[in-house]
Formats: C-alpha cells, structure tokens, sequence
C-alpha cells in the first residue's frame, strides 16, 4: 500500500462533491468555512494514510519510535542514566589534618553535584585522593491501599532535567527488598522487586504474587523508596577545581579539590537510534547471557557509552585468523572507550561483566582498528537548489547513516547498503527527492578480509558527494 497524499486526497473530495448539489455550490464559490473543514479532513487522512503504510512495514523492520520503545521495554531495556565517577586530588593547606567522611557533598566548576564514596584523612600540606560520584537522591513513599498480585508503584519523573539512575526499595519496618530482574531465581515469600519500563518510558517498581513468587505487599503496608538522580552525560575536565558544597568549619575553607582522573564517564538513557540497534538482539538473551550467545549485547547493556564493541568467539577468530590452541574456551574483546574515559578502567569494567556471567571463558583483549568505506555520491539537481548546500545535506545524511559515531558502526562489520542509503538521502534532502532529480552511489568497500576488531565506517574522508545543476538538456543516469 502506498500512502496517499493531501492533494490526491482533495481531488477525491473535488470529484465526488457533486453527487452533493448543496455542497457543491458552496464549494465551487470558495466558502472558506467548506473549505477549511474540508482541507482539515484531508490532512488527517493523508497522515492516517502514512501511518498505515509505516504500520505495514513494523512486522519486518520496527520503524516508529513507540514500537521501538514497547519492544525494548517489553525486553527489559530500561531508560536508566549512569553517574559519572571521578577521582579527585585533596590537598590541606590547614594547620591540623583533614577528614573527608564518605557521602559529604561536592560541587564540581558546573555547578553538578557529588557525594564521596571512600572516606580520606589527608595529613598537613599533604594530598589525598578521594572517589566521587554525581548523584543525588530523593524519596518517595507508597502506602498500600489494596493488596494485589504483582503491585506496581510507578515511579515519580523527576521534577528538573535529571535523570533517574539507580532505585532501591525497603518498607517502613526496615524490610530491605533486593532488585531481582524478571523474578528470576525467586522463592515464594522472598522481598524482591522488578522494575520495568512501558512505551513512554515510565519506570515502576513491581512486587511479587502471594503463595507463587515473591512477597505480596498487604494492606497498610509503606513502601520507602529512593531514587538516585544525576545529569547524565557529565565529564569535568582534568585539573577543573572541585568545592565543597557547604563549609562547616573554618578549615573547610582552606581545602582545595581538583579533577584527577575520569573513571566512569556519565551517560544518559538509551536515544532511539541505540535501542532500534539493541533491540535487534533476539529476546532470549537475558542480562545474564546465560546462553552463552550474546556477550556483545551483555556488555553494551551493562557498559554503556562505548564507542565500539565487538565481542567474539573461538570459531569467529579462526574463520579471520586460523587455528590455534591458545584460542580454546576464549572470548575476545574489541573497543574503543567513551572520549575521556580510564581505557584500563573501562576493561576491568568489561572483564568483570563477562566473568560475572560465566567466569569459565579466558579474556583476550585485541586492539581495534578503524576502517574507513569508501563511498562515492553523485546527484543532478534542480536549477533553483544550490549545489553547494545541497552537497553538504547529502554529506550530513550519509554520516547519519553509516558515520563513525553511529550505533551500526559501534556495532562494528558494518556493510553499507545502497537501500538503505539511497533512502536515508532522498528522505533527508529534498532536492534530491524532487522528481527532476536523479543520484547515483557507489560503494567500494576496503580491502582485505573483514575482521572482527575493525570499526568499518563512512568518514569525512572517504566520503564523496558531487552536485550538478540539472538542465533542460541534461539526461542524468535515468536511474
């Protein structure tokens, strides 16, 4: 089906009004108040029209963001932020030694606030080196009115910019509930908790059935709940001051925090373009990889921002580089940390996520290497467009598609597609959408063989776009 447009939509108004004589004067003498309702009509069929047609294509390729989101919410792919963790140089220019106490609050030059994690005394005139991280937290309070199975609290949207980071949950008796993902592994009576998403990425925090899986909250019951929040992708510069947030006391002010180190960079939730790419992920693969299939996708989930990640087997690394003993029960890792992210902290970071989930596979890690596709893009266009800023729209839609900071090259072995491509450029250019235009690409991918470490992508350099003003006797390639 092909979606009909506003206009086809008013000639079909345009040739059926006759059958109303009435209707038909009225129109045929411009009656604005016909016309503007007749117009509003054909509008909201010609959108209805386009969403039939995206509908038709969801079963092959999800395209609107709402089916996205309820299929990664459905997935457990949750629009959770991660703070950004930092180390920070004290030095004491007191007279006596200073204690700095884990969770006392800091600012850093942006006004964003900290909370220290490790506590450090710091001698006279001396440094020390104490761990932040960007998060705050609030609290809300659910009494149970009702006791039902699997009760849900939806959680509050916070009130500012922040994002929501991280929630725990204990009742008012102290009762301490542990997250457990999906009910897994969950006995009847346990105190756990499930958070999930919907399609407008609300979170809610579930509890369990009575007598089959988990505790049922009862009636009367009061549920604490707190929430961190931070501000998502934060990264102060090396050397940026530091301050704490409230001074107590007149050594207070002699302190001085200055950034160290960058040891995990903030992020915010998931956009839409990486949740169509992880949600391409076959759904029996659980945070947990216990299949043993997906470690690239339990790594992506539990290590977000990375740049590039390619994660592959034994048989994988025999197909690109032979046989060899040393590759028996490995698994090896590919990539390329967020801009100002500790590289060797990041590994451990990967390490440990890979281990947690079967600590029986060795882990190698290999260097990545950047690949660059060619990509050659000719169009004629129109007289009246300018080529110069044509050319530039064309270069922005095919970095947009296979640039080197999109989720396809992240995921590395990325082919180019002319489908795709042609698509992605007649969608974003009108010039080249008009019908008196014509285009041409040519892909010419790189040689050699394709291994798994390379992140193959379109770059400004490899990319070629030329505009020709098309005209009258211009024939183009009749593509």
């Amino acid at each position: 089906m092909t979606a009909r447009t506003r206009s086809e939509y008013l000639d079909l108004i345009r040739n059926s009004i006759s059958e109303y004589p009435d209707a038909a004067l009225r129109y045929q003498a411009g009656d604005q108040r016909l016309l503007a309702s007749l117009g509003a009509i054909a509008s909201m069929c010609a959108a209805l029209s386009q969403q039939i047609e995206v509908s038709s294509a969801e079963p092959f390729e999800k395209v609107r963001d709402a089916t996205i989101l309820a299929d990664a919410a459905l997935k457990g792919i949750l629009p959770m932020a991660v703070p950004a963790t930092v180390r920070v140089l004290i030095r004491n220019n007191s007279a006596a030694p200073f204690t700095l106490q884990a969770g006392r609050a800091m600012l850093d030059s942006a006004g964003n606030l900290y909370f220290a994690l490790t506590p450090v005394t710091v001698a006279v005139g001396g440094t020390g080196v104490a761990v932040l991280q960007q998060r705050s937290t609030r609290t809300q309070t659910y009494t149970v009115a009702q006791s039902v199975p699997f009760l849900a609290i939806e959680i509050a949207a916070p009130a500012d910019d922040r994002l929501i980071c991280g929630i725990s949950v204990r009742r008012s008796d102290g009762q301490v509930f542990i997250y457990t993902p999906e009910f897994c592994n969950v006995g009847i009576g346990d105190f756990i908790y499930h958070v999930e998403s919907d399609e407008l990425r609300r979170l809610s925090v579930r509890f369990g059935y009575d007598g089959i899986v988990g505790y049922q909250p009862a009636v009367g019951d009061q549920f604490i709940i707190e929430i961190g929040e931070c501000n998502g992708d934060v990264r102060p510069g090396i050397g940026s001051p530091f301050a704490l947030q409230y001074t107590f006391t007149p050594q207070d002010s002699l302190i001085t925090v200055e950034m160290d180190a960058l040891l995990e960079s903030g992020a915010a939730p998931m956009d839409i373009p990486t949740i169509r790419e992880i949600s391409k992920y076959p759904s029996i693969y659980d945070s947990s990889a216990v299949f043993r299939g997906e470690f690239d996708f339990l790594v992506r989930r539990n290590v977000p921002g990375l740049r590039f990640l390619s994660v592959w087997n034994e048989q994988r690394e025999e197909i690109a580089r032979g046989p060899s003993v040393d590759n028996i029960n490995r698994l090896f890792v590919s990539f390329i940390e967020a801009q100002g992210d500790d590289r060797a902290t990041v590994q451990a970071r990967i390490a440990a996520v890979i281990r947690d989930a079967d600590d029986g596979y060795s882990i190698r890690f290999v260097p990545p290497v950047d690949v660059p596709i060619a990509v050659q893009i000719e169009a004629f266009v129109s007289l009246v467009h300018d080529p110069v800023a044509v050319a530039n729209q064309i270069r922005g839609a095919a970095l947009n598609e296979y640039g080197i900071d999109t989720p396809a090259a992240r995921r590395g072995s990325v082919e180019p597609q002319y489908k795709r491509l042609y698509d992605r450029v007649r969608r974003d250019v009108p010039a080249v959408a008009d019908s008196e235009a014509d285009l041409r690409v040519v892909i010419t991918p790189p040689a050699g063989p394709v291994l798994p470490e390379q992140r193959r992508a379109v770059t400004a350099a490899s990319l070629s776009v030329t505009v020709t003003p098309r005209t009258q006797q211009s024939e183009g390639w009749g593509l």
